[in-house]
């Protein structure tokens, strides 16, 4: 639980950084989009060159991916950081308590595991090992036992 109040505190900072360090532009399409491909997602992406001014006012230019219905002269948001170069959006909330939540439950439900597993080992090891014993006794025992058993 610890861990995960740490990542959550991790997570706040991040996204103060990346507020600051990130900015949502307008970039124009010069061109019209290539071919589509699939995204991770599966959502259609295409390419496209792009210019759009950086936060000090200056223009760049670069390769963006954007939806393929887009065509020249389309407008699109993209993010930037202080210098202008495409960057990802900030971190938001949402993926800082996703992480929280996964730190702060997964290691100790692992760990959990871990010992539950070492438990079992362990137990199956004594028993194969009581079980040889057992036999060893047995096979003492056992001529003893028929021969006065009679």
């Amino acid at each position: 639980m610890i861990l995960g109040f740490r990542e959550f505190g991790a997570g706040v900072r991040t996204e103060a950084q990346e507020a600051r360090a990130r900015h949502l532009v307008s970039a124009t399409l010069t061109e019209n989009v290539s071919a589509p491909r699939l995204s991770a997602a599966g959502a259609a992406v295409g390419h496209a060159p792009a210019v759009w001014k950086a936060p000090d006012g200056t223009e760049r230019t670069g390769t963006i991916d954007v939806s393929p219905t887009k065509a020249a002269g389309d407008s699109v948001q993209v993010w930037v950081d202080d210098r202008g170069a495409l960057t990802q959006r900030p971190q938001d909330r949402e993926t800082t308590i996703v992480a929280a939540l996964t730190v702060g439950t997964g290691v100790p439900l692992t760990a959990a595991a871990f010992l539950a597993m070492l438990v079992v080992v362990t137990r199956s090891v004594n028993q194969r090992r009581a079980r040889r014993v057992w036999e060893a006794q047995w096979t003492v025992v056992e001529p003893m036992w028929r021969i006065n058993g009679r």
